[in-house]
């Protein structure tokens, strides 16, 4: 079976702790979860809509993408002279330096914010669900921190967003996992494109953790439903989280699921 986790080899431990707290939910619980998405005003639905920043979301896309877009286009006119100009220019220079990052994402948490009960809360059904569905939380929400700590992420949205989005794409598309530099590059796309927001600077503290701890959340669920269904061999499962992780692409980013893919491990914007 493909690795499925965006981080490895460091967060194959992630998909381990998630998955067998998941098992205990089991699987037709788990199809259940992902069916109702559907409805959006339940579930995971209930949990972003607590959070908001939509409006600001479909403008980062639309920036990122922009951004990505141009990047890969200046490198390839960069490739192509590279070869064929007679230049002693180094192909780089037709690159425009990257400006230093203002990060607008990050963010001062705030240790008294408790998400892992929100995602209880909205998708547990028993107390024994609930505290289940917070432990997968909790575990990723670990985890996630050592990796973004070690990358430079912390307390930044865009780092959880980053996550998120590589996890969604790659279980939605059911392909191989970005590249490692893939991965960064798309975090310095996203932290970019909030910086060129100048109303999210004055976003709240408080509403960037929330929202940065609900992608990290979307995406543990999601890696646990999936790797379950993979592992067991549950054709459904599998079936029913690769239509959430589309659900959940267009509630998070604001943009249909098939416009953002994996090719030649590049995470691609459309």
């Amino acid at each position: 079976m493909k690795n499925i986790c965006p981080f490895a080899p460091r967060y194959i431990l992630i998909g381990a702790l998630i998955t067998w707290a998941f098992v205990s939910i089991g699987v037709g619980k788990a199809s259940a979860q992902a069916e109702t998405a559907w409805g959006y005003s339940t579930g995971y639905g209930n949990v972003y809509g607590s959070y908001g920043l939509a409006q600001t979301m479909q403008t980062m896309y639309n920036v990122a993408r922009a951004k990505a877009q141009k990047i890969t286009s200046a490198e390839a006119s960069g490739r192509v002279a590279g070869v064929n100009s007679t230049s002693r220019s180094s192909p780089q220079q037709s690159v425009q330096p990257r400006r230093s990052p203002r990060n607008y994402g990050k963010f001062v948490p705030d240790p008294k914010i408790d998400t892992g009960k929100a995602f209880a809360d909205a998708l547990g059904d028993t107390a024994e669900e609930r505290q289940l569905i917070n432990k997968v939380y909790s575990a990723t929400k670990t985890a996630f921190e050592k990796e973004a700590a070690v990358r430079g992420w912390q307390n930044n949205i865009a780092g959880g967003l980053t996550f998120f989005t590589t996890t969604a794409v790659t279980i939605y598309h059911d392909s191989e996992e970005p590249s490692d530099q893939a991965v960064q590059s798309y975090y310095e796309v996203v932290n970019a494109a909030f910086d060129e927001i100048p109303e999210f600077k004055n976003v709240s503290n408080r509403d960037k953790q929330n929202f940065n701890n609900m992608t990290v959340g979307f995406a543990g669920l999601l890696l646990a439903g999936y790797m379950e269904g993979k592992q067991t061999g549950n054709a459904d499962t599998v079936a029913s989280y690769r239509k959430l992780a589309g659900v959940l692409i267009q509630m998070v980013l604001k943009t249909d699921p098939e416009n953002i893919k994996i090719e030649n491990g590049q995470i691609v914007m459309k």
